[in-house]
Parts: C-alpha cells; structure tokens; sequence
C-alpha cells in the first residue's frame, strides 16, 4: 500500500482537486475558493497550522495566534480581496493552562484587529497536540479578481516585500520567532493591483518563490526568466543563503505578472520590485552572473522531507 510521503503535498493535492472538481466547474486551485456572490466574487479560504511543522519551539502564544489569523489573510490578498471576517477551529491538549489560550486569542484578536476583519466565531476540540485552522472570508469584484491563471508572454515578473525570512529565523532562532510569525498579509497593496487592473496573475509566496513561479507557469503554461540579482533580500545573507532563499518559506510576499503597457504605474508603487519575465518555454530559469541555469522546484513540501 503506497503512502502519502510517496507523494508529496503537491500531487496529493493535484489528486483531490481531479476528484471534487473534474469537470473544472469551480475552478480549484486558487490561493482561495470563489463563488459567485452578485456584482463580487466571495472568497474562501483555510489554513491549518500544527505544533510539529508550524510552531517553533520558543513561540509565544500571542505570535502564534497572528500568524495563524495572518497566513489566512494572505490568501485573501493574493486575489486582491478585501476581508469579511474569520473563524478559527482550536485543537488544544487538555492540559494546555488557560493563560496560553487567553494570549493565543489575543494574538489572534490583535492581527484582526489591525486588519479590521472581525473573529466570526468557530469550533475547540481536544487533541494531543497543538493545531490551529483558520478560514477567512472575503470579496472582490468580479472585474478586478486576481488569479493564478493569465500569465503572458512579455508580461513583467515582480514581488512585493523581501526574501529570506524563513531562512533569517533559521540563523538565530532564539531572537528571531516573533519575527518569523509575524507575518504582514500584504492586503492594502493586493487590492490596489486588483484595483489598476494591470495584473495578469498573482499568487503568495508561502512555500518559497521557487515553488510559486512554478505553480504560476503550470497555471498559465508559460514559463519565467528570473534575474537573480533584482530580487529584493533580507540583509545579511551569504552567498550560499541568497539561493536557498529562493527556495525557502515563509515570506508570504505577492509575487505577480504585469501587462507591458501598465509596468511604470505598478514598479513605481512602494515596496515593488521587478524580478523578471514571462517567457514562451514552459520553463522556469535564473539568471546569475551573466548565466541562466534552470530553477528547480524546491520550496517547502508538506509529506515530504
């Protein structure tokens, strides 16, 4: 009997969405559901986090309970929508004292907050270790939707934010959680793209760039042309860590393809940066040094080592 670790996340996922969508009616695979909803598409979303995979060691309860309200918020961002609310599912051994859970839901209260997007409710159950579901729900018109699909040829290759920040935590994980969990969803500017109507695809990066330029050019059937050094870093990497930053998790940045015509109004937004080209090949490659070499899919996989 094969197991899921023959698999991986990916084709496991590949395989459900064969199964509950084959006809292709509701469009599976997005970073959220979309359902029609009047003049807007409702947006939803879930993300689970677990105490073995997720959560660091040393975490507070506070950073866990925004991280797990922010990743959900991120979804939303990458298809350029705005919040509805949230609700969250807790999985909580029982001797877990009263004060964690009282800052978890402060964490948790404290990123929603902040994003006006109002706790709707949810589920507690007692499990052996710590697991934490968020959903969000969100809106966007139908006109400005972002999706993964719609990637062209000569299209323009940007991000939001900086690389490495999953790979920053690595370096000195005992000063670094808090900022590892924090995690900013990049709402504001994921609606003002959705807004210019410029952007061709989106998605968020949350298993590394490798990985979401390679699901962007499955989505569209292009392919990417990536120049290393146009690619926004945490400060501080070696060189080795520079090209496993490309790889690694945790950035939760909007990575994004822009018709020629609108580039000048999208670069010149705060916090963009041009990375790159679509390209005809079905191919995803990095230009360094003068060199293009092939850029392998290796971001984060759950099932898989």
């Amino acid at each position: 009997m094969s197991e899921l670790s023959e698999l991986g996340e990916r084709d496991i996922v590949a395989s459900l969405i064969k199964k509950f969508d084959p006809n292709g009616t509701y469009a599976l695979g997005d970073d959220t559901a979309i359902l029609d909803y009047g003049k807007e598409i409702l947006l939803i979303t879930t993300d689970t986090i677990c105490q073995k995979t997720h959560i660091p060691e040393k975490a507070k309860p506070q950073d866990i309970g925004w991280y797990a309200a922010a990743i959900n918020l991120s979804d939303i961002a990458a298809m350029g929508g705005r919040p509805l609310g949230m609700l969250f599912s807790l999985g909580l051994p029982a001797n877990t004292p009263t004060k964690w859970l009282d800052e978890l839901t402060d964490g948790i209260q404290e990123c929603c907050s902040k994003f006006k997007v109002p706790v709707l409710g949810g589920d507690t159950k007692e499990n052996d270790s710590i697991t934490i579901t968020g959903i969000a729900l969100g809106t966007v018109p139908k006109s400005e939707i972002l999706r993964r699909t719609g990637a062209r040829p000569g299209d323009i290759v940007a991000m939001t934010g900086k690389l490495g920040r999953g790979l920053f935590w690595e370096q000195d994980k005992e000063n670094n959680v808090s900022q590892f969990l924090r995690v900013e969803p990049q709402l504001k500017i994921g609606q003002m793209l959705a807004e210019s109507r410029a952007i061709t695809s989106c998605i968020d990066i949350s298993d590394g760039l490798s990985t979401s330029l390679h699901l962007l050019a499955s989505a569209s059937n292009i392919g990417f042309e990536i120049e290393f050094d146009s690619i926004n870093l945490i400060p501080g990497l070696n060189a080795k860590e520079k090209m496993l930053a490309l790889h690694y998790g945790g950035d939760f940045e909007l990575l994004f393809t822009i018709r020629p015509d609108k580039a000048d109004l999208i670069l010149n937004l705060p916090d963009i940066t041009q990375i790159g080209y679509v390209i005809d090949d079905i191919s995803v490659s990095v230009v360094k040094d003068g060199v293009s070499e092939p850029l392998p899919d290796r971001g984060y996989e759950h099932f898989r080592d």
